[in-house]
């Protein structure tokens, strides 16, 4: 019956450390100090950051000159 008592003793205070131990704190995501703003291609629609995109008349995006191109042939 002492060695029940004495193991329950001791599951009873491993559990208490356990769960009374405070996480460890883990390395923080470091995320980029801004936030780029995402901008779309006119032609096709994808979302690209709008310091990579090259602009077009009218406040358009575009992912490549190619669609720039095209879309420009486009109009009328």
């Amino acid at each position: 019956m002492g060695k029940l008592i004495f193991h329950i003793t001791i599951a009873v205070l491993v559990y208490w450390i356990v769960k009374n131990h405070p996480p460890k704190q883990k390395d923080t995501e470091s995320f980029p100090e801004s936030i780029e703003n995402m901008v779309n291609c006119t032609h096709c629609g994808i979302y690209l950051p709008k310091n990579e995109a090259i602009s077009g008349h009218n406040n358009q995006y575009f992912c490549c000159n190619e669609h720039r191109n095209l879309h420009m042939k486009s109009l009328p």
